[in-house]
């Protein structure tokens, strides 16, 4: 049979008897049991007393550490200084008892009856989770914002690179209609003009027929000179 992941710990695996908090722990969105969101929170709240820090812990006059995990006691709650400990190291409840479990009479029937500790245990799990989730959203909400200016610089970006290219186009253009009526007037200009071709046909017309139509002949600038007949200086 399929289990059902929605009602599964992502976490330790079990099906819890309680419930499931949403949670964004190291970067990611996960489904955990109350008792491991204690287990990963643990400097967020007192083990003892389950206070939940929602600012900062307790000063350092009135708390202590624990020397194997990151949680923080109140003084009061830990029963003394930490030199009242064996080697002057104070152990959190969880690391002072490999069997520890912040839902020791937790049973499977939902009906029954929760003693004081468990309810707390409950109660700040539920906040660590929500305060979890709220510190997500601020950071989903700046990402997003992030995001949306990005997307604007884009679309910014991209009207200008199309703006540009219609100004390149629209240049190219005018230049190919440019060279092409340059050189269209060359071609103009090359043909002889058909009026100059017409004046001087009529004038070498005129000089070889003559304005009548009637074949002329130039005259001669020197005279032809025939020589005297030797019979007449004769006589």
């Amino acid at each position: 049979m399929k289990r059902d992941h929605l009602s599964e710990c992502g976490g330790c695996g079990s099906q819890h008897p309680f419930f499931l908090c949403n949670v964004r722990h190291r970067g990611t969105y996960r489904r955990l049991c109350p008792s491991c969101v204690l287990k990963n929170h643990p400097g967020s709240f007192c083990p003892v007393c389950f206070e939940v820090y929602s600012d900062s812990p307790p000063p350092s006059h009135q708390r202590l550490t624990c020397f194997k995990c990151p949680s923080i006691s109140h003084l009061a709650c830990a029963g003394g200084p930490a030199n009242a400990y064996p080697g002057a190291r104070y152990q959190c409840p969880p690391c002072s008892s490999p069997n520890f479990s912040f839902f020791s009479n937790a049973h499977s029937n939902s009906n029954s009856a929760i003693n004081r500790d468990t309810a707390l245990a409950l109660v700040a799990a539920s906040r660590i989770a929500s305060a979890s989730m709220k510190k997500a959203a601020a950071v989903a909400r700046v990402e997003a914002e992030r995001r949306v200016k990005e997307a604007s610089l884009a679309r910014k970006r991209a009207r200008e690179a199309l703006e540009r290219l219609a100004y390149l186009v629209s240049k190219d253009k005018d230049s190919k209609g440019v060279a092409a009526s340059v050189a269209a007037d060359h071609r103009i200009k090359s043909i002889p003009d058909a009026s100059v071709a017409v004046s001087s046909q009529k004038r070498l017309k005129e000089e070889n027929f003559g304005s009548n139509g009637v074949f002329s002949v130039r005259p001669v600038s020197k005279q032809l000179q025939h020589p005297q007949s030797n019979n007449g200086n004769e006589g």
